[in-house]
């Protein structure tokens, strides 16, 4: 079956994150979801031919086409951070959609990996010490007393 693409269009001019989940694999990137209040959310609203949905694979950003690296995962990222973001999706394929279904690995599962405490020993900043409004890694919106952490709680 053909893929259907479809191209998005967002601009920032208020404080609102763009609000998607994203899941990079060795197939490219995914989408996890669209968050609720967001820049995203508020397209899928206006634009409902076109939205962006759970299980569309990110084909290109700004014009940067998406492959499995993680070079390109984090040109994407910074990509997505920028005011103006265009950017071309194809429909979900079942073999992606149950890829989502699936769950990954659960955290509590590595905390063997690293020393008990670790995370509790690690230097912490507010977002506003930080000067960020959002997460550059799931794009989420922070408060300004947020503690930013790494690697569970991930901030930046």
């Amino acid at each position: 079956p053909e893929v259907k693409l479809v191209r998005v269009s967002y601009t920032r001019n208020d404080d609102k994150p763009l609000g998607f989940r994203l899941q990079h694999n060795s197939n490219g990137i995914l989408v996890r979801g669209v968050l609720p209040e967001t820049i995203a959310s508020a397209w899928n609203d206006q634009n409902p031919s076109t939205q962006v949905l759970f299980g569309d694979r990110v084909v290109s950003v700004n014009g940067i086409e998406v492959d499995s690296s993680w070079n390109c995962w984090c040109s994407i990222l910074s990509e997505l951070r920028k005011d103006r973001v265009n950017m071309v999706v194809a429909r979900g394929r079942a073999e992606d959609l149950l890829r989502l279904a699936i769950p990954t690995t659960k955290v509590e599962a590595l905390d063997h990996l690293l020393p008990t405490n670790f995370l509790d020993s690690m230097t912490t900043h507010t977002t506003a010490e930080c000067d960020s409004v959002e997460c550059c890694i799931c794009l989420e919106e922070l408060g300004p007393d947020a503690v930013v952490q790494l690697p569970r709680k991930h901030a930046i």
